[in-house]
């Protein structure tokens, strides 16, 4: 229910305890966003997870397991048949066709419960728009950056933040589409326009030859890209949740095919990569994506996504009325959403640039606590500030690993293979290691020092970042890739997931009865602009710093990255710690609020109708 349609929907039917794990996965997907905070792409395989299976998550509605975790036992699985006898007394090839047959049987259960068109759309969404073209996209950014476009750390920075904006208008393309069908549909036409305005962009980068004079025209079709998949993954959150609320039974299975098929997808791109990468000809990435990209123009125009069709192709003023508040506060979010992204274009001074980051980061600040409920507001902000002060330098950390021995003398100098596609395969392992081991020990701590131990795990996972530019990890004997891979690729993931998770669990806490979905759609557009702001102050802290790389002339400076680790990695995360204690009730993980007096009621038992998501006047 990523859409205002969705949000009517999510009003109106009975919850279920998964449905509670897709909004956390829909918060999880624009948390991650901007993926690369740090210093990985954003492509498949960089940190951001779009969707979390169930499993992993752990927490129902009431602080309970979600119904995924309520299983059949392990002697009972055993005891399934297959063929003629028993898993438990299969013969080899059996045993090896398991897998399959389980997975087919599965698949096909799932089919016959919520449609072969669902199923589907949600491949041609997930797997071929979220998971491959978006990864190829994504693994071409880097090379693409430096080796064609000639961009330097802060420009390819900065054109990320206008690229990624349309991630940021998603509520407000969403209520557009309720309120405004195009030919009796409120989802087919607007997924089959973007699509069509996609596949375009993409294809136009892979056959056009493109230079250091082009970056203005590949930002434009990185918007466009962007567009497509943002509008058909809205469109598609808000179908498919939907479903989840009419059968809830089969909400788990939902969110875990979900979940695999971005995760498959961002797989194939990272093997496709793997060979398109060694040829460094890096437009053939965007020839590889086009086919994943096309495929939704034909699948959103001959209806896959279940609709039904209007009897009236005409404003739904009815609708606009009804929810009237959540519209302005789209419509109020997509217009800093814009404002930021023209900044980024218009100008290059460094003080305007801050001067309007701060401006809107103050602005939406102030403007939750109007829309929202405060208990939703106080911890929407606590969210918004730990995102957007703890500021990305990521660029200039991709820079000062892979740019060459002219650009930074003595540096690993990473080639993109390495950069992007092996460590990206490792560090997806190591994320839901993370999700575990949070699991395991942090959800059992009571939520300020859950919070506040997360802010000390994000610090200190800077530390790998600074000995690595301090290069003492050659003065330990420890060769450059051995060290990246130990600190950045295993150990970074596995902490910052750990240090996000309690967030997630944090909003699903304190979401309003029966707006689950609605809330975390909004909040996503919240991490997503906080995300956008973090890497606009981040611009300004390597203007600042001094931080040039000009990879055409070879005039680099980074002496001053490891004080940027420092105060930015290291020191601004640490904010969250005093915020906690002014924004986060002390509840522990299993506690719901009291919606009237804003106390914890333990053992998650079952509170009263919460407060609706949008003030009422």
């Amino acid at each position: 229910a990523s859409s205002a349609r969705g949000a009517v929907v999510a009003r109106t039917l009975p919850t279920s305890d998964e449905g509670t794990v897709d909004s956390v996965s829909a918060f999880v997907d624009g948390a991650e966003r901007f993926g690369n905070a740090r210093h990985r792409p954003a492509g498949a395989g960089g940190r951001r997870i779009d969707s979390l299976p169930s499993e992993l998550v752990g927490f129902g509605e009431n602080g309970t397991r979600p119904r995924s975790f309520q299983r059949r036992s392990r002697g009972e699985m055993d005891g399934e048949k297959l063929g003629d006898g028993s898993k438990g007394a299969m013969s080899l090839t059996e045993r090896a066709c398991y897998p399959y047959v389980a997975g087919k049987r599965w698949l096909l259960g799932l089919v016959d419960t919520v449609g072969y068109q669902l199923v589907t759309f949600i491949i041609s969404c997930h797997f071929c728009l979220k998971g491959t073209t978006l990864g190829l996209v994504g693994q071409a950014g880097l090379p693409f950056a430096q080796k064609v476009l000639k961009l330097s750390a802060q420009e390819s920075q900065r054109y990320g933040i206008v690229a990624a904006f349309p991630w940021s208008i998603k509520p407000l393309v969403g209520m557009i589409s309720d309120v405004l069908p195009i030919a009796g549909y409120n989802k087919r036409y607007y997924c089959f326009i973007s699509s069509i305005l996609g596949a375009g962009a993409i294809a136009y980068l892979a056959a056009m030859p493109l230079d250091s004079s082009s970056a203005l025209t590949y930002v434009a079709a990185m918007v466009l890209i962007n567009l497509q998949v943002s509008v058909v993954d809205l469109l598609t959150e808000g179908k498919y949740t939907e479903t989840m609320a009419r059968v809830p039974e089969a909400s788990s299975d939902i969110v875990s095919f979900v979940w695999l098929t971005v995760s498959w997808g961002g797989l194939l791109a990272t093997a496709i990569s793997f060979f398109v990468l060694q040829t460094k000809k890096y437009h053939v990435m965007f020839w590889c994506a086009l086919p994943f990209s096309l495929q939704a123009v034909f699948t959103s125009f001959f209806g896959l996504l279940p609709e039904v069709k209007l009897a009236a192709s005409k404003l739904d003023l009815d609708l606009l009325t009804k929810h009237r508040d959540m519209f302005l506060m789209g419509t109020f979010m997509g217009c800093l959403s814009v404002a930021l992204a023209v900044t980024q274009l218009a100008t290059e001074n460094m003080y305007v640039e801050f001067g309007v980051t701060l401006g809107v980061a103050s602005v939406l600040s102030v403007s939750m606590f109007f829309f929202m409920e405060k208990r939703l507001a106080k911890a929407t902000l606590f969210l918004f500030l730990t995102n957007t002060v703890s500021v990305s330098f990521g660029s200039a950390m991709q820079y000062w690993f892979t740019v060459d021995e002219t650009c930074n003398p003595g540096g690993p100098h990473f080639d993109y293979l390495f950069f992007t596609v092996y460590t990206s395969v490792i560090a997806q392992v190591f994320n839901a290691l993370g999700i575990y081991l949070f699991n395991v020990y942090l959800s059992k701590f009571r939520m300020r020092s859950a919070l506040i131990v997360s802010a000390l795990i994000s610090s200190t996972a800077s530390l790998g970042d600074f000995a690595m530019v301090m290069r003492w990890n050659l003065r330990w004997g420890i060769p450059d890739r051995w060290f990246y891979l130990i600190g950045d690729t295993i150990l970074e993931p596995i902490v910052l997931m750990m240090a996000f998770m309690p967030s997630t669990v944090l909003i699903s806490k304190m979401c309003p009865k029966n707006m689950e979905a609605t809330t975390f759609a909004i909040l996503a557009s919240f991490s997503n602009l906080g995300g956008a702001l973090s890497s606009s102050f981040g611009v300004f802290a390597m203007q600042a710093a001094g931080i040039k790389t000009d990879v055409e002339s070879g005039q680099c400076d980074f002496s001053n990255l490891p004080w940027l680790i420092v105060v930015c990695g290291m020191c601004l995360p640490l904010v969250a710690v005093p915020l906690t204690f002014v924004l986060i009730p002390d509840i522990d993980m299993s506690d719901n609020l009291k919606e009237e007096e804003g106390l914890p009621e333990p053992g998650g038992e079952k509170a009263g109708e919460k407060t609706p998501l949008i003030k009422k006047e």
